[in-house]
């Protein structure tokens, strides 16, 4: 299934689920009945985050010990590129009786392999991964449900905003594009049929949309890299017993990205690189529900 095509079926608050958990490694499981449409689905989230390196279960990797190899590079290295887990559904449930640590899986299940119970598979899957996201596409009306989490504690403003930039930027493309071909038809006695041709871009709207979605994606995950730079530098001088912190409107300003709420970037932070900065921030504003949530899903 087309991941933007999915998009346009949802609720922009359950839209926004999807992209909060892909940012902050929430294991997310894909429900449905046709193989295919899962896998492209689960590719298609994948790829969106780009600044990820991708590893599919069952071929870049098999065994409990190659998996912790990888877990550890990321702990002793900040600078190598995290890693974004593709498991298809004719492994999951392997996956899911072999390992413990589901951060950052993509988990692909067909329930019709299953004996289509949803229901008694997610239940298993509870006693396994305390919080994830489902995303049901069993049929034309496609669902998202967040287990383990009240997603009322969630501030989902950043996604909510880059989705809505998402949409805003592609009918601003297709406008302009609209508009150029239209100024070249007028001087031409051209066909109705041919115009209307021309003038159709629902082909490529789907691209404009992934192309942007990437670039803002790409432009947070900068700005919280930057942070993370700044905020690792302070908890070094904190190590050594120099007391610092800095306000949060101050980080946001150097970073050059003042409209991002500062939980949403430290809890990134945690959820990236592994390191919880939320004692540097001066809280003199209502932040931090990320302490709550790690504390439901480690």
């Amino acid at each position: 299934m087309n991941f933007f095509k999915l998009l346009d079926k949802l609720k922009r608050k359950h839209s926004s689920l999807i992209l909060y958990c892909l940012l902050d490694r929430i294991p997310i499981l894909v429900f449905g009945d046709d193989s295919n449409d899962i896998d492209e689905l689960l590719l298609e989230l994948t790829e969106l985050i780009d600044f990820r390196k991708e590893m599919v279960f069952n071929t870049d990797f098999i065994s409990n010990n190659e998996y912790t190899n990888l877990i550890q590079n990321e702990d002793i290295d900040y600078n190598t590129q995290r890693i974004q887990i593709r498991c298809p559904d004719d492994v999951s449930f392997e996956a899911l009786n072999q390992f413990e640590n589901f951060r950052s899986w993509l988990i692909g299940i067909n329930v019709d392999k299953q004996n289509g119970n949803i229901q008694q598979i997610r239940s298993l899957i509870k006693k396994k991964i305390g919080v994830f996201l489902n995303i049901i596409v069993t049929s034309n009306n496609p669902s998202v449900e967040f287990e383990g989490i009240n997603t009322k504690l969630l501030d989902l403003s950043l996604e909510q905003e880059i989705l809505q930039k998402i949409s805003q930027d592609t009918e601003k493309s297709i406008i302009r594009m609209k508009r150029v071909l239209s100024e070249r038809i007028k001087l031409n006695n051209i066909d109705d049929d041919l115009i209307q041709t021309l003038l159709d871009f629902n082909a490529e709207k789907n691209e404009l949309k992934r192309n942007i979605f990437k670039k803002e994606i790409r432009v947070f995950y900068s700005g919280s890299k930057r942070a993370f730079f700044i905020l690792s530098r302070l908890n070094l001088l904190n190590t050594l017993e120099i007391k610092t912190k800095i306000g949060s409107k101050t980080l946001l300003e150097t970073i050059d990205f003042e409209d991002v709420p500062i939980g949403r970037i430290i809890s990134f932070i945690k959820h990236e690189w592994g390191e919880d900065y939320s004692n540097l921030i001066e809280k003199n504003n209502k932040i931090f529900i990320v302490d709550k949530i790690d504390s439901l899903w480690g």
